[in-house]
This record gives C-alpha cells, sequence and structure tokens, in this order.
C-alpha cells in the first residue's frame, strides 16, 4: 500500500467511526515530516495542531476524504506547511507585542480611561502610543497593574489571535487517544530532561540504546558504584513520572526521550 492510500486509509477510518490509531498516527507523522523545516522534537506538537484545525474540523476532513491518494498527501503537506507558517508568525508577533508591553509598563502610573484603541498596528510595525494606551486599558480592566504576560496575552487574543474555527461546534468527532498520548508524551519527556543532569542524561540514552551500565562508566571515565546512583536517580524520576500514566503513553515517553537526547 502506497503512503498515500495509507493515509487516506487512516482518513476515512477517523472520518467514519472516529478510529485512530497507532498505524494511522505514525502514517500522518511520516507524511508531513520534513515539511516546514520543523525540528524533531517539536514535530509531535505541529502534528496535533494540524489535527485539531483539519482532521477534527467536519467540514475540512471531509475535503481531505473526497481526494485520491496522491492528491491527499500534497494537500496535508500544503496544509501542515500554512499551519507551521502561521504558528511560527503567531510566535514572532507576540515576541514584539512583549517588548512594547514591557516599554509601556515602565511609563505608565496607572490605567487609561480612553479604553481600546481600535488597532496596535501603525505605519511600520506596533505603534508605541496605541500598545501604550492597551495596556492601560488592561489595567483598568483587571483593576489592578497587568504583568508583561498578562497584558500580551490580552492584546494579543484581542487584536492578533484568530483561531480558524472552533472545535466545539465544527466538529463531530473527539482527538484520538493516540494523539493525546503523543502529546503528553513529548510535554512529559521535556519535563523529565529539564530535571537531569548532563551524566544522567547520558546514561539514560545509553540505556535506551541497550548499553550496559558498565560499558557506559568505563567509557565516561566514573566509577561503577557512581554510575549505579546515576541509574538509580534516572529510574525513581521514570517511577514517579510514570505513575497514573497508561502503558500507551509510557512507550511514548520512551520514544520521545530518544528523540529528545
Amino acid at each position: 500500500m502506497s503512503d498515500g492510500a495509507r493515509l487516506l486509509a487512516a482518513i476515512e477510518a477517523f472520518h467514519r467511526s472516529g478510529a485512530f490509531g497507532d498505524e494511522d498516527y505514525q502514517a500522518l507523522r511520516q507524511t508531513v515530516a520534513g515539511v516546514g523545516r520543523v525540528d524533531p522534537v517539536l514535530l509531535d506538537g505541529f502534528v496535533g495542531l494540524f489535527f485539531e484545525r483539519h482532521l477534527l474540523h467536519d467540514a475540512r476532513r471531509a475535503e481531505l476524504v473526497a481526494m485520491s491518494g496522491e492528491e491527499l498527501v500534497r494537500a496535508v503537506r500544503h496544509r501542515f506547511r500554512q499551519v507551521v507558517a502561521g504558528e511560527r508568525d503567531n510566535h514572532q508577533a507576540w515576541h514584539a507585542l512583549s517588548a512594547h508591553v514591557r516599554d509601556a509598563l515602565r511609563v505608565l502610573s496607572g490605567p487609561a480611561r480612553a479604553g481600546f484603541p481600535s488597532r496596535l498596528e501603525g505605519v511600520s510595525g506596533f505603534s508605541a502610543v496605541a500598545v501604550e494606551e492597551a495596556v492601560g486599558a488592561v489595567w483598568a480592566q483587571l483593576g489592578r497593574r497587568p504583568t508583561v504576560k498578562e497584558a500580551t496575552g490580552e492584546l494579543f487574543d484581542r487584536y492578533l489571535n484568530h483561531p480558524g474555527f472552533d472545535p466545539r461546534t465544527t466538529s463531530t468527532r473527539e482527538l484520538p487517544a493516540v494523539l493525546i498520548a503523543h502529546l503528553d508524551a513529548q510535554r512529559l519527556a521535556r519535563g523529565m530532561l529539564g530535571l537531569l543532569s548532563h551524566d544522567e542524561r547520558s546514561l539514560l540514552r545509553a540505556q535506551l540504546d541497550g548499553q550496559r551500565v558498565e560499558a557506559w562508566a568505563q567509557a565516561h571515565g566514573v566509577s561503577r558504584a557512581t554510575a549505579y546512583r546515576l541509574l538509580s536517580r534516572v529510574k525513581t524520576l521514570c517511577r514517579l513520572s510514570f505513575d497514573d500514566r497508561t502503558s500507551r503513553t509510557q512507550l511514548a515517553v520512551l520514544d520521545a526521550l530518544r528523540g529528545q537526547l
């Protein structure tokens, strides 16, 4: 079966019954891998975002199901590229707006009475005057001085963020368990790695690759006792992190760890 036919069968099954398993997820992931130059560590997140916007959306999903395998692959890659580009634009806009908000909070001494301006943009980007006025309006709305993050979030939602659809009103399907597991695994893996030292990360990678603890210790010039002490901490962290997680999520976390190390 070709990649296009496999992906079409997966989307047809989801369209028909809501079924979407591991093989279906891998077919979608393989189709978009390499599109938009996405960091492999971020790929599952973008796949999840694409799924929410195009496969949970009944009308958009119906459009895809009506295509042939080759047409479907081209359409999915094109739409995935748009999702990636849109998120990158949002990321850049957030940081640019955040800088203006920070400047506004430095000079403002209290809330504004004029309300929110009609727009934030000037001739060449954000208008410092408009942003300052808008931040003052956020201050008045909250009844206290907002943080940079609070004010940026409010202004971003009010002026810049235009979501493509509301899944509560356009979808008759739920997000598949396999997708939830992969997204949960990516978040969990990032959190776990943030708690490990350089040596613990190295040892974890060696263990995932099947290397013996003694061989790792010898290669890194540490004693066997030290290596097993590091391993004990890694195992404790894994045990605590895996608590109450499904077997599917646990396996997905191990794959995510291998990809992020």
